[in-house]
């Protein structure tokens, strides 16, 4: 962050201003001139076939609410099993099957050419929240 000081005394009066002003905002605009895809949070699609420059559909999702939605989701909350157990490994895994079914179904049919976590695309003006579309695709 940016900040600039301005100090300015009045001749007349012993009274002192400061003010500052922040730039962060207008980084932030400058930054958004450029696609930025964060890999790791890619959850569908192929993240070296997509081109910044298109106007491919691009959908973003909570993961996490996602995965709560599913039944082995709703089991593990409601019955507060344990990360580690083999129990938890099972719906776990049955959690994730699920999910990415729902995540290429959802894909498929509004033909998005990735599908990101939330917050790991910026600057890409064709970008939609499809955590609702998914979670009723389970």
């Amino acid at each position: 962050m940016k900040t600039i000081f301005v100090t300015l005394a009045l001749l007349a009066s012993p009274v002192l201003l400061v003010a500052s002003a922040d730039f962060s905002a207008f980084d932030a605009v400058m930054a958004d001139a450029e696609v930025r895809l964060d890999r790791s949070k890619v959850r569908y699609g192929n993240a070296s076939s997509f081109d910044p420059a298109g106007s491919a559909m691009v959908a973003t999702v909570r993961s996490t609410d996602v995965y709560n939605a599913t039944p082995a989701g709703k089991i593990i909350k409601k019955e507060g099993v344990e990360k580690g157990t083999a129990r938890y490994n099972t719906l776990i895994r049955q959690a994730t099957a699920s999910f990415k079914a729902a995540l290429k179904k959802v894909a498929n049919a509004s033909s998005y050419v990735l599908i990101v976590e939330q917050g790991g695309i910026s600057g890409y003006s064709n970008v939609t929240d499809a955590t609702a579309a998914i979670i009723s695709a389970i």
